[in-house]
């Protein structure tokens, strides 16, 4: 069992142009962060699987200048409850391992926000009310142990939704970011047959 933190780019990307107000922005991503508990379970000596509960932000920002010349930002904020499923391979290097994983994941958001800072202060509930409660995502992760013990590592963490998450433009959340995992029992031996 384990624990994880992690700091994220987070960028939705798709028809996002076409549902902002302006067509003059330059889109960018936001940052993200994410908390999760994990379980392992071994299949063999170096292949097992991952079940985490996983508290996670995403969206993106909406950069334009106005019709009166200021600059302004549309800002979506989408904050889930997922649930990855994975399989992982222990590859062993010279001293220590790396574990790459790749699976999916369930999501269900928990709040959506929009914040817009600009002269009219526009209502923008309506844009989201169309994101849709549910997510399935890809989900790659690479970990590598950083120190002795090996109950802390560090790791590179890439998903992307595999279908739209908004009614009725095409969008799709791309996060990617790096994680500390810290391990409570590194060393869990899979019951006799």
């Amino acid at each position: 069992m384990g624990a994880a933190v992690g700091f994220y780019g987070v960028h939705i990307n798709g028809e996002i142009n076409e549902m902002y107000s302006s067509s003059n922005g330059t889109l960018w991503g936001n940052g993200g962060l994410s908390i999760a508990l994990n379980v392992k379970r071994d299949f063999t000596k170096n292949v097992y699987g991952a079940f985490e509960l996983r508290a996670i932000q995403k969206g993106s920002i909406y950069e334009f200048v106005t019709f009166y010349g200021t600059q302004a930002f549309e800002v979506i904020k989408l904050r889930y409850i997922e649930i990855p499923v994975l399989v992982g391979v222990k590859i062993n290097l010279n001293k220590r391992y790396l574990l790459a994983e790749t699976g999916f994941a369930y999501a269900r958001m928990i709040s959506s926000k929009m914040l817009v800072n600009d002269l009219k202060q526009w209502d923008v509930s309506h844009k989201l009310n169309n994101f849709k409660p549910n997510e399935l995502s890809w989900i790659v992760n690479l970990k590598y142990p950083i120190i002795k013990n090996e109950k802390l590592l560090i790791g590179l963490r890439v998903s992307h939704s595999l279908f739209s998450i908004h009614s009725i433009y095409k969008l799709y959340n791309f996060d990617y970011g790096i994680e500390l995992y810290y391990l409570f029992n590194r060393n869990v031996k899979r019951p006799n047959r």
